[in-house]
């Protein structure tokens, strides 16, 4: 799975009001019938995150391997042609 946090647009220090407001602002943007895949993507990291008891699951126990979507996706997100730094490139690549 890729980063909840980032799918729903939050901080990782976010609370539950902050996620459930993004997740309901994200479902308003992209409804079911008009994108399934993306529906479906929101929906699951909502499930990932919604409690606390879910966002320190996620924090400790999730360790799967990011798709070269999700890898591109983090690159090309926040880019801005600069020196990359030691601490960016870990994060894209773990």
């Amino acid at each position: 799975m890729t980063d909840p946090y980032r799918i729903l647009g939050v901080p990782v220090t976010a609370d539950d009001e902050a996620i459930r407001a993004a997740y309901l602002a994200a479902i308003r943007n992209c409804p079911p019938e008009r994108d399934r895949k993306r529906f479906e993507r929101v929906r699951a990291a909502y499930e990932a995150v919604s409690s606390v008891r879910g966002r320190l699951s996620h924090a400790l126990f999730d360790k799967s391997v990011p798709s070269p979507e999700d890898v591109l996706d983090a690159v090309v997100a926040g880019f801005q042609p600069r020196r990359v730094d030691e601490r960016r490139l870990r994060r894209v690549l773990t």
